[in-house]
């Protein structure tokens, strides 16, 4: 397991056996660094009938979600931004960040990251926030699956190097409140969890069932609250869950 992912086991509750953003500053978009200047990143545009906004800017991105990925269909075509699409090397896709991005993504399963540059226009799922190639798939360990609970971070310090200066802390922190082979038990606990939070200061913490895939049969619900901005914020947050009897979750910090 990578040492930088930090699990701190407490118990695990519910268990039958990963959103939430920081809004970005409209900022300049980043440097084009491939492609084709400007493309892909003409906003509002509509897919399959629904309407997409890109963001202004990547600054401060971070989000919790569901990465699925794609390959030997897509390979060779061309991406949003102009250029090739290729499995085996490492980009991925985005509905909403410019174009191109270099984001960090992290497997919330094993703790495997990989930094990839976002080139492309997806996944047009709901539940899903990246779609990632092939290899990216395969350096996080989930290329055997259909997908995987990931954080997603924007590395400010490489898409903005004249805002961004000097070396840069990543480190998020989550709670896993529960897992759950049936999605109705994941979704009972996700609306006590927001019962619990609404009136408090953590109101904006997001509660979001996340799929992780054990085989080809079993799918485990995971129900997530985070990203918490600190590890005190996080822990008092664990606190009171625990005082809602809503039982003892499992720590988490990446970075």
């Amino acid at each position: 397991m990578n040492r930088s992912f930090l699990l701190v086991l407490i118990c695990l509750v519910g268990c039958t056996t990963p959103s939430a953003s920081r809004s970005p500053e409209p900022l300049q978009q980043p440097p084009d660094t491939g492609g084709i200047p400007g493309r892909g990143n003409r906003s509002p545009y509509i897919v399959f009938g629904q309407l997409y906004e890109v963001m202004p800017s990547s600054l401060g991105y971070l989000e919790i979600g569901l990465a699925s990925w794609y390959g030997k269909k897509f390979h060779g075509r061309l991406t949003s931004n102009g250029e090739k699409f290729d499995m085996h090397a490492i980009s991925a896709a985005h509905k909403a960040l410019p174009l191109p991005t270099i984001v960090r993504v992290t497997n919330l399963d094993n703790g495997q990251k990989v930094v990839v540059r976002v080139n492309d226009r997806g996944p047009f799922h709901d539940d899903r926030v990246i779609d990632l190639s092939y290899e990216a798939a395969v350096q996080l360990g989930f290329a055997d699956k259909g997908v995987a609970p990931v954080v997603v971070e924007a590395l400010d310090e490489l898409n903005y190097p004249d805002l961004v200066q000097g070396p840069v802390e990543h480190e998020s922190f989550y709670l896993q409140v529960g897992a759950f082979s049936r999605l109705e038990g994941a979704k009972a606990l996700q609306a006590d969890l927001k019962g619990v939070i609404e009136f408090t200061e953590f109101r904006d913490v997001d509660v979001r069932i996340l799929q992780s895939e054990l085989d080809q049969e079993i799918i485990l619900h995971k129900v997530w609250l985070g990203p918490i901005k600190t590890e005190a914020e996080r822990d008092e947050l664990a606190t009171l869950v625990e005082a809602s009897e809503l039982g003892i979750p499992l720590r988490v910090k990446v970075e």
